[in-house]
């Protein structure tokens, strides 16, 4: 009845692939999002917050929430105040990156295995594309 409809397909596709996701990351303790934020704080140590946020498309106020419980969690940490303030990754943070990394392979190769390797390239080369036209 909606094969034709963007927003239907996708957002039933979102579902399905976030059970998978949370259900990868809960094994860290983490969200996924809580788990891409600390990722990218390991793959680029010395962007400030805003720039995570435009990396990974999330507002301010979401970033800062994010942070607060990798804080919380011992994996990161904030050094000075105010707007001079970094948050630097702790050694469990680290640790916690290679996890993540492992992680990520483990859910790429669960894609691979369930729509096909080219298949799934093709469809995440297709979304990036598509949102990156949506957003200019």
């Amino acid at each position: 009845m909606f094969d034709d409809c963007l927003y239907f397909n996708l957002s039933s596709l979102t579902r399905t692939i976030t059970e998978a996701w949370k259900k990868e990351f809960a094994q860290l303790d983490l969200s996924p999002s809580h788990g891409y934020l600390l990722f990218a704080m390991v793959e680029r140590p010395h962007e400030q917050q805003k720039d995570y946020g435009d990396y990974l498309d999330l507002e301010a106020s979401t970033i800062n929430r994010l942070i607060d419980t990798l804080i919380s969690k011992g994996l990161v940490k904030k050094s000075g105040s105010g707007r001079g303030s970094s948050v630097l990754v702790t050694a469990e943070g680290k640790s916690h990156y290679r996890k993540i990394k492992k992680s990520m392979g483990n859910l790429k190769k669960l894609m691979n295995e369930s729509l096909g390797g080219p298949r799934f390239d093709k469809l995440v080369q297709e979304l990036t594309a598509a949102r990156e036209s949506l957003s200019s």
